[in-house]
C-alpha cells in the first residue's frame, strides 16, 4: 500500500524558490500582495533563480503563525490555492525557465519534463567563423559519408538518437533519425560512429522524399517544424536496421551487466587520470567471445559506449579533440570520485537535516564553510565587483591581504566547485549540477544571478581567492592528459627529479659537419626565446642551382628518447604561447640555455638542391655545427631585399585595457638591414626567390595559399606579483590587455624554407622506412582532381583579388580535405601541395618534431656503421621507437597537440579577448561603440541567430526574444546586417549575446542548401 506524502503538493516553481535559512525568508526588490501570506518552502537543489516575494504579514510573524497559516493554506482547494499563488506574483517579473533540451551549453530541465528523443536538439557543428580550420582545428564531422550511423548528442537529454547520414547538399548534411525525422545541419558532434552502416539502395526512398530544389535555410527550418518530408513508410527500412542495432547493444548490455556497470573498479587508478579508447576499455570490459578476428562488433562497442556515457563520475569523453579511429575517454581517479561523493552527501545532509532536529558533522561543516565563504565575499566585493559575466571585475583599491587556512573538509567542497565549474566535469544533465547550485544558494551571496549555474560558480572561486579573477576558464576544461594546473598559471607536471643530470654526450658528435661556409640566418621576432630553426644558402657551379639548407636545434642527440626530459616534454607536447601562462615543452634551463642555435652550438640541418623553377633533384640530411649565426627580424629582412608581401587587412585597430609595458630588448643581438653586406643581401634575395619558385610549384598541386590574420590578445603582468599568494583575493591590480589583429613577418622566405625541411625529412625517412609522424590529409586522395579545380576556379580568384572566402567556401574546401592524419604511413598533404610532409624544424618547441629526431639520428648513426645508405630498408629493430610503437603513441601525442592549438588558438585566446570586452563595456576602461554591426551567418533553426560583430569580429548570439519585435524570427536570412548592442558577455562559457536595435542590410539573394532532385555530394571516406 502506498504511503501519502506527508507534504503538501507545490509547483516545482514554487519549490525551487529561495530562502536565506530554515527560519527566515530571503528579501528581494518584488511587490507582493500584502493580504496573502506566503508559505515557507525551500528547494536547495533548484538551479534556476526566482526572487521570491516577501509579504509584510510575513515580517513579523511568529513560527507558530507561519505553521498556523501554512496548515490552513494546505486544507484550500488546489483552485483557491492556485489563484492566490497567481494574485501574489502578479507583479514578479517572469523569469526564465530551464529549457528542457539546452542549447549553447546551458542548464537543462531534465528532471520535470520526460526525455522525449523526438524534441532534442542534436549539437549541430557551428559554422565557421575563423579561416583556421586548415591548421588542424577542424572537428571531425568532415568525415562522415553516406551510409554513416552516427549517435547524436544533445547537451541537455540523457537519452542518446541514432541517424543515419543521408549525404550532403550544397555544404550541408542531411540525417534521418531513430524517431523517423529528418534533419539538416552544417555537421554534427557525434561520439560514436559506424561507418557503411547502410547501403545507397537503403538510402534512395528517403532522398526521394526529401524537399527538392535550391531551397533556403529558412525554408527548410520551417519544414522541418512542420514534419514535411519523408514519412516513416519511406523510412521503415533504415528504422528497423537502427532498431535492431539498438537491440543487439542493449542485449549486450544486458548480458554483462554486472561488468558494465561496475567498470571503475575494473578500470580506474587510485590516484591519477587514465586515459584509454573505446576498444581499450571494451577489451577490459567485454568477454572475448564478442571479437571477431580481433576486432569487436559495432553494437558490442557501443554497448560499452552507453554504459560509458551513463557514468557521471568516472568517464569523460574529451570532447574537444575526439577523433573517429582515436576517441579517447578521461577515466577520474577513485580519490577525485570519493570527494565528489563526500561533498554529494555533505551537501544533502545539510539541505535536509534530520527530522529530530540533530546536527550532523556534514551539517556543520557545510556551516562553516558557508560563513567563511562569506566573509571573503565580503571583503572581495570591496574591491572588485561581483558581475554576471563569468569574471569579477577589476579591483577598485588597494586590498590588505587576507589570511585564512581552508581546513581539509572545506577544500574538498572547493575542489568539487572546481570540478563542476572549472573542469565541466559533469553533464549538463547531471544531477550533480544540482549539488554545484545548492552549494551556492547555501552561500546566499548570488541573488542578482539568474541562473547558479557553473558560470557563477566560477565568480565564486575568483571571489574566495581560489582562483585570480583573470583566470582563463579554457586551461581547465581543455585539460592536459598527466599534468595538473597551477591555479594563476603554468602547469604542473609530475616531479622527475634532477632532469639537467639526463644530458648526456652528443650521440652524433663523430658526425658532425662544421658549417663554417656558410651564414646561417635565424629570422624571428625579437621577442623569441627559444631559436630553434635558421637557413643558409651555398651556391653550386651551376648559376640555376643551389642548395638550401634549413639549420634546426638538435636537442635530440643529448636527450635519450627513453630518458625522464623525453617523458617530461610528452606531458605538454607543444610550447603553450597563452598570455599570463606561457609553459615551455622542455624545461627552461635546458631548451633555452643549451639547445638555442648559436655559434658552435650543435644543429640538424635538411638540405635541398633547388633549381630556379623550384624543383628539387636531390635532398640530404646532416648533423652540424653552426659557425656564423646572424639573427634578424622579418620586417628587416624585407626591408634589405626589399621585397614584401601583401596581406588581407581585416582591420587596423588596436584596443588596451590598462597600462601597456614598453617592449623588453631582445635577449641576443639583432641584426638590422643596413649591416648587411652586399653579399648577404644577394643570398637572402636568392633564398627568397628561390622560396617562391617551390611555392608556385605547390600552388600548381593544390595548396592553398591562404592567412587568415585574426585579433589575438596579449595580456601583461609585469604590475601584478610573480609568485602566486596563497589566496588571489589579496591581490591588488590586473593585468593589461592588447587586442590587435596578427601580421606574419615582411617576407615569405622562413615560411617556404620550413615547409621545405618537412618535405625533405619526411622524404628522407620514407626512402629509408623509417616510421615517423606524417601528416597527411588521405581523405584527399579520391578528391584531388575536384580539390585542384575548386581551388584554382573558386579560392585562388578570391584571394588574389583580396577577397576573404566566405563561411560556406571553406566548408566546402574543408568537406573535401577531410581531416589531417598523424599517422606512420606517409601520404598526400593537399593544403601544402607535397607528396608527404612531416613537422621537424621546432623540437625545442613541439614534441613530435623531437621523434622524427630521434628517428633521424637513430637511422644516420645506422648508415654510418653499416657505411652504406638505409634507402629500401625495411627494418626498424635499431630505432628507437619501432611502427608498432608510434602506432600506439600517436592518438594520445594527436589530442595533446589538439589541446594545445585549440588553448592557444582557439578558446583561451577568445577568453583573453572576451575579458578586455568586459572590462571596456562594463567598467569603461577603454573605447568601445554603443553598437555594433551584426551580420547573420547561420540561423540555428527557431532557437538562435548566429553571426559575427564588427568587433574583431567576434562571434555573437542573437536569441529570438532579442529582436526586440523589430523583425521576425521567420524573416531572418544569412546575409542580413543588423545593429545591435551587446546584452550579455559570459567569459566562462565564451559566448557574447547582442540584441537587435535596427535592419542596415537585408541579404539580396537566400542561401540555398537543398539537394537538388538527382544529385548527393560525396563525401570522404
Amino acid at each position: 500500500m502506498l504511503k501519502a506524502s506527508s507534504k503538501s503538493y507545490i509547483c516545482w516553481r514554487c519549490a525551487s524558490r529561495r530562502v536565506t535559512s530554515h527560519n527566515t525568508l530571503s528579501r528581494f526588490d518584488t511587490k507582493p500582495s500584502a493580504s496573502v501570506y506566503r508559505p515557507l518552502w525551500r528547494r536547495n537543489m533548484a538551479t534556476v533563480q526566482h526572487p521570491a516575494s516577501d509579504g509584510s504579514n510575513a515580517e513579523g510573524a511568529t513560527d507558530e503563525e507561519r505553521r498556523a497559516e501554512e496548515e490552513r493554506r494546505n486544507r484550500l482547494p488546489i483552485r483557491q490555492r492556485l489563484r492566490m499563488w497567481d494574485e501574489e506574483h502578479r507583479d514578479e517579473a517572469a523569469k526564465t525557465i530551464l529549457q528542457d533540451y539546452a542549447t549553447d551549453g546551458e542548464v537543462s530541465n531534465s528532471y520535470t519534463r520526460p526525455q522525449n528523443e523526438s524534441l532534442a536538439n542534436p549539437e549541430i557543428s557551428s559554422p565557421l567563423f575563423d579561416g583556421d580550420e586548415l591548421e588542424d582545428l577542424r572537428s571531425e564531422d568532415a568525415n562522415l559519408s553516406p551510409g554513416d550511423l552516427v549517435e547524436l548528442s544533445s547537451e541537455g537529454s540523457r537519452r542518446p538518437l541514432l541517424a543515419v547520414c543521408l549525404g550532403r547538399f550544397n555544404s550541408h548534411h542531411y540525417y534521418y533519425t531513430s524517431s523517423g525525422k529528418w534533419f539538416t545541419g552544417l555537421g554534427v558532434r557525434t561520439l560514436f560512429v559506424v561507418h557503411r552502416f547502410a547501403e545507397p539502395a537503403e538510402l534512395e526512398p528517403v532522398i526521394s522524399q526529401l524537399p527538392k530544389g535550391e531551397i533556403p535555410v529558412e525554408a527548410l527550418n520551417a519544414l522541418q517544424d512542420i514534419g514535411h518530408g519523408p514519412s516513416r513508410t519511406y523510412g521503415a527500412p533504415l528504422l528497423r536496421k537502427m532498431l535492431r542495432f539498438a537491440q543487439k547493444a542493449e542485449t549486450i548490455y544486458q548480458e554483462n551487466a554486472g561488468t558494465l556497470d561496475a567498470s571503475s573498479a575494473f578500470i580506474g587508478d587510485p590516484v591519477k587520470q587514465r586515459y584509454l579508447t573505446l576498444h581499450e576499455i571494451a577489451v577490459l570490459l567485454l568477454p572475448e567471445s564478442h571479437q571477431n578476428d580481433g576486432k569487436f562488433e559495432a553494437h558490442a562497442l557501443y554497448a560499452v559506449h552507453r554504459a560509458l556515457m551513463l557514468d557521471e563520475i568516472f568517464f569523460r569523453p574529451l570532447r574537444q579533440t575526439g577523433h573517429n579511429r582515436s576517441y579517447l575517454f578521461e577515466i577520474s581517479p577513485l580519490s577525485e570520485v570519493n570527494i565528489i561523493q563526500r561533498v554529494d552527501r555533505l551537501v544533502r545532509a545539510y539541505s535536509e537535516p534530520s527530522r529530530k532536529g540533530r546536527k550532523s558533522d556534514e551539517s556543520r561543516l557545510m556551516k562553516t564553510f558557508i560563513a567563511n565563504a562569506q566573509v571573503l565575499i565580503h571583503h572581495s566585493r570591496k574591491r572588485r565587483k561581483w558581475t554576471d559575466t563569468g569574471i569579477i571585475g577589476p579591483s577598485n583599491k588597494l586590498a590588505p591581504h587576507i589570511k585564512h587556512e581552508w581546513s581539509p573538509g572545506e577544500r574538498e567542497i572547493l575542489q568539487f566547485i572546481e570540478l563542476w565549474a572549472s573542469y565541466n566535469k559533469f553533464p549538463t544533465y547531471s544531477r550533480f549540477q544540482c549539488i554545484g547550485s545548492a552549494i551556492l544558494r547555501a552561500v546566499d551571496k548570488y541573488q542578482e544571478a539568474e541562473t547558479l549555474s557553473a558560470s557563477t560558480g566560477w565568480s565564486f572561486l575568483q571571489e574566495v581567492g581560489w582562483i585570480p579573477s583573470w583566470e582563463i576558464p579554457a586551461r581547465y576544461n581543455i585539460r592536459f592528459p598527466g599534468v595538473e594546473i597551477k591555479p594563476g598559471g603554468g602547469y604542473i607536471r609530475p616531479y622527475f627529479g634532477d632532469l639537467e643530470r639526463h644530458i648526456k654526450d652528443d650521440a652524433l658528435a663523430p658526425l658532425r659537419k662544421v658549417w663554417e661556409d656558410v651564414t646561417a640566418y635565424c629570422i624571428d621576432s625579437e621577442a623569441t626565446m627559444d631559436i630553434d630553426d635558421g637557413v643558409s644558402l651555398e651556391r653550386t657551379a651551376h648559376p640555376d642551382q643551389s642548395w638550401i639548407h634549413i639549420h634546426v636545434a638538435d636537442p635530440a642527440s643529448f636527450v635519450q628518447a627513453e630518458s625522464p626530459v623525453a617523458k617530461y616534454a610528452e606531458l605538454i607536447p607543444e610550447t603553450i604561447y597563452l598570455s599570463g601562462h606561457f609553459e615551455r615543452m622542455l624545461p627552461g634551463s635546458i631548451g633555452q640555455d643549451i639547445f638555442s642555435l648559436a655559434p658552435d652550438r650543435p644543429c640538424m640541418t635538411f638540405s635541398a638542391l633547388v633549381d630556379k623553377d623550384g624543383s628539387v633533384p636531390e635532398h640530404r640530411i646532416t648533423p652540424g655545427t653552426l659557425k656564423n649565426v646572424v639573427y634578424m627580424t622579418g620586417e628587416d629582412v624585407a626591408s634589405a631585399i626589399e621585397d614584401r608581401r601583401e596581406d588581407p587587412i581585416l582591420g587596423e585597430e588596436e584596443v588596451s585595457v590598462g597600462r601597456i609595458p614598453e617592449e623588453k630588448p631582445a635577449n641576443r643581438r639583432m641584426t638590422r638591414a643596413g649591416d648587411l653586406s652586399s653579399d648577404q643581401k644577394d643570398d637572402l634575395a636568392l633564398l627568397s626567390q628561390l622560396g617562391k619558385a617551390i611555392q608556385a610549384r605547390r600552388l600548381s598541386r593544390g595548396a592553398t595559399p591562404f592567412f587568415q590574420p585574426r585579433p589575438e590578445a596579449r595580456a601583461f603582468f609585469d604590475h601584478l606579483p610573480q609568485e602566486a599568494p596563497s589566496n588571489f583575493g589579496a591581490v591588488a591590480g590586473d593585468p593589461s590587455i592588447r587586442i590587435a589583429y596578427s601580421q606574419r613577418t615582411g617576407v615569405d622566405l622562413v615560411e617556404n624554407a620550413m615547409r621545405l625541411a618537412g618535405e625533405v625529412a619526411a622524404r628522407w625517412c620514407h626512402e629509408r622506412g623509417i616510421p615517423i609522424p606524417f601528416r597527411s590529409q588521405p581523405s584527399a586522395v579520391k578528391n584531388a582532381a575536384i580539390i585542384r579545380q575548386y581551388t584554382h576556379e573558386v579560392f585562388y580568384p578570391l584571394l588574389n583579388a583580396g577577397i576573404r572566402p566566405d563561411d560556406s567556401q571553406w566548408r566546402q574546401l574543408r568537406t573535401l580535405l577531410g581531416s589531417d592524419e598523424l599517422t606512420t604511413t606517409a601520404g598526400p598533404h593537399f593544403t601544402l601541395g607535397v607528396d608527404m610532409y612531416t613537422k621537424a624544424t621546432s623540437p625545442l618547441r613541439r614534441f613530435s618534431d623531437l621523434i622524427v629526431h630521434w628517428q633521424i639520428q637513430a637511422a644516420l648513426k645506422e648508415e654510418h656503421r653499416r657505411s652504406a645508405s638505409l634507402v629500401g630498408n625495411k627494418d626498424d629493430s635499431f630505432l628507437p621507437f619501432s611502427r608498432e610503437q608510434l602506432d600506439r603513441m600517436l592518438p594520445m601525442m594527436r589530442v595533446r597537440e589538439k589541446q594545445a592549438r585549440s588553448l592557444i588558438s582557439g578558446d583561451g585566446g577568445d577568453q583573453w579577448i572576451l575579458q578586455a570586452l568586459v572590462r571596456a563595456w562594463r567598467f569603461g576602461q577603454a573605447p568601445l561603440p554603443d553598437t555594433f554591426r551584426f551580420q547573420v551567418v547561420h540561423i540555428r533553426g527557431r532557437s538562435a541567430v548566429l553571426g559575427r560583430l564588427n568587433w574583431f569580429e567576434r562571434n555573437a548570439i542573437m536569441r529570438p526574444e532579442a529582436l526586440n519585435d523589430v523583425l521576425k524570427m521567420a524573416d531572418v536570412r544569412i546575409g542580413d546586417v543588423f545593429e545591435v548592442k551587446l546584452k550579455k558577455v559570459n567569459v566562462h562559457a565564451n559566448k557574447v549575446f547582442v540584441e537587435m536595435v535596427s535592419v542596415l542590410e537585408k541579404s539580396a539573394t537566400e542561401t540555398p542548401i537543398g539537394p537538388s532532385p538527382d544529385t548527393v555530394e560525396a563525401l570522404p571516406a
